[in-house]
């Protein structure tokens, strides 16, 4: 961290502990049990506390993007979430909350997009893949991803709308 920024993790804790709970609860939502949630907060203020010296003024955007791949990859590690979502975007399994005429067209929706589009939002949307990770796995570049994936949400939106 820069000189001039005192490095108190108490403090830090203190006033970003919500703001990182927040985005970690967002991302994971009712996928996780709480106390995963709790860990991966955890999980975040570790990584800062470690990486101190390579933190640039913008704390709280480094919290919350540390916080955003934390929740991703303790996601990604969870069997029990991916199953959770490939069920439910193959509409097998009745989940309380949802409709199912919702998930139905959320379904078909998704079917009118082509293999790759279908691929992409999978490993993006789904199964918390980072863009750089979709390009390697898919073989593209970063950009081309990026490009597909902004299309495809907003095909996604005139579909819905």
């Amino acid at each position: 961290m820069n000189s001039n920024i005192n490095f108190n993790i108490e403090i830090i804790i203190d006033e970003y502990s919500n703001y990182v709970f927040k985005i970690v609860d967002n991302i994971i939502g009712t996928s996780l049990p709480y106390q995963d949630k709790e860990e991966v907060v955890s999980d975040v203020f570790y990584l800062l506390w470690k990486n101190q010296d390579n933190i640039n003024n913008n704390l709280k955007g480094y919290l919350g993007v540390i916080a955003k791949n934390c929740s991703y990859s303790k996601l990604r590690k969870s069997n029990e979430n991916l199953e959770y979502q490939d069920n439910l975007l193959n509409n097998n399994v009745s989940i309380k909350g949802f409709d199912s005429d919702y998930m139905f067209t959320i379904k078909q929706k998704l079917s009118k997009l082509s293999l790759e589009e279908q691929q992409i939002f999978k490993l993006y949307y789904v199964e918390g893949y980072k863009i750089k990770e979709i390009s390697n796995k898919l073989g593209i570049k970063t950009s081309l991803v990026k490009v597909k994936l902004y299309r495809l949400r907003k095909k996604l939106r005139e579909e819905f709308v």
